[in-house]
């Protein structure tokens, strides 16, 4: 929940509230004192005394190089980076980010199951854009997608938190991803592709169908990953959840095959597929 906070200004922006606060960064909604926009502001400050590397701010700066090269309705759009001059050891960056109204897919999920379909398309759309320019989003989960309040056909579903994305073939030097999600290869730390966001998609489709997580490399609550022969079978969604589409499980089923190989191919065509699916499934309530 929002507050207001003590702080006047960060980079010349006027600091309105508090969103949220996470391990190094704040979140604000700050007003551009000369247009009046307003915008959401990612403050991270880093102590070289105190903390022990810089990959925060390196998530900013990685956020920052990516969204520079993305042009979609359904990705967050990025207004401004900006940094500090370093004042002893004490080094501020701030990515500056489109405003949107919005909880998470997580955090107020919708109702009816078109919705989800919905939903579901746009951020597939959004991800086949971020592949044909070179990038994977690499941390897909229904935390990362926000759905505009009194959407409508210009207010679509967004992806946010790019912190983790890379360039395509990326070999991290550290496994990445988040419990419940995190593909095989991240875990092997081996090169990070599109059927990687393939299968972030789609642990991220049953998290939010199910209401439970895939079985995964990376089970929440635990800090060692399995490796993939110990993963037991994920139970289909449809089994999970009367009445749902034959057709819609099994799309998902396909997204999360822990062979890379075996996966769909690319996220234009989960796209293509839950378009399709938009106006047939049965719409049930969830």
């Amino acid at each position: 929940m929002s507050s207001k906070v003590a702080v006047d200004d960060l980079f010349g922006y006027k600091v309105v509230a508090l969103l949220g606060e996470g391990a190094r960064s704040k979140l604000y909604a700050v007003k551009d004192r000369q247009t009046g926009a307003t915008y959401t502001l990612k403050h991270v400050v880093i102590d070289e005394s105190r903390d022990k590397d810089d990959r925060y701010l390196k998530q900013v700066e990685t956020e920052y190089a990516t969204l520079r090269e993305l042009d979609h309705p359904a990705i967050r759009k990025m207004i401004a980076l900006k940094r500090a001059r370093p004042i002893l050891k004490v080094m501020e960056v701030a990515l500056v980010l489109e405003m949107i109204d919005s909880s998470t897919l997580e955090e107020d999920p919708p109702k009816l199951l078109r919705d989800y379909v919905r939903i579901f398309a746009e951020v597939a759309e959004g991800l086949a854009h971020m592949h044909t320019k070179g990038f994977v989003h690499a941390d897909m989960k229904t935390g990362n997608i926000m759905m505009p309040v009194g959407r409508d056909s210009e207010k679509m579903a967004k992806i946010i938190d790019l912190g983790q994305s890379c360039k395509i073939g990326t070999i991290k030097p550290r496994f990445q991803g988040s419990p419940g999600y995190m593909a095989p290869e991240q875990s092997a730390k081996e090169p990070i592709v599109e059927r990687t966001d393939v299968y972030n998609f789609g642990a991220m489709m049953y998290r939010a169908l199910v209401r439970d997580y895939a079985e995964t490399v990376l089970v929440p609550g635990k800090s060692k990953s399995r490796a993939p022969e110990e993963v037991p079978s994920t139970i289909p969604a449809d089994e999970k959840v009367p009445g749902l589409s034959s057709e819609l499980s099994v799309l998902v089923s396909e997204c999360l095959h822990l062979k890379i190989d075996r996966r769909i191919d690319s996220m234009q065509k989960v796209a293509n597929k839950l378009r399709s699916l938009e106006s047939t499934v049965k719409n049930i309530s969830l």
